[in-house]
């Protein structure tokens, strides 16, 4: 079965949302936590899995992680790793909001909120720049 583009395009929105919601309500019952956490994480992780099938580097992607499989490559993070920060930074952000009752759990908060949404964004920007550069060619 085939979902339409709109609907398959917005799923991991989707989950956001609903995991928003629920994270919410999340003082009546730990159930609801955790089920916020799973759609958040089935979310992030949809995410991330498109970004990477769509990614027009991808040979040089491979170049890159044959060198790490030797070591020729230092200070090098996991792929998986480096894909979900920003969806950590997201959660922990949202966490210090929710549990740390003060100005210092405000102020974390954003912080933490902002630099995972800049990070996503630089992605973005730099994957669609790439994108439209490969397709100039």
């Amino acid at each position: 079965m085939r979902l339409p583009t709109p609907v398959y395009e917005s799923l991991p929105y989707l989950y956001f949302a609903i995991c928003s919601l629920l994270a919410i309500g999340y003082h009546q019952s730990p159930a609801m936590l955790i089920a916020a956490l799973l759609l958040y994480l089935c979310g992030s992780v949809i995410w991330v899995m498109r970004s990477n099938y769509r990614r027009r580097d991808r040979r040089e992607h491979r170049l890159l992680l044959s060198q790490i499989s030797r070591g020729n490559v230092e200070g090098y993070a996991p792929e998986w790793l480096y894909e979900s920060l920003p969806f950590a930074y997201l959660a922990g952000g949202v966490t210090c909001y929710t549990l740390v009752e003060n100005p210092l759990g405000f102020v974390s908060g954003t912080l933490l909120v902002l630099a995972g949404l800049i990070v996503l964004r630089i992605r973005i920007h730099c994957r669609h720049e790439l994108n439209s550069s490969v397709s100039r060619i």
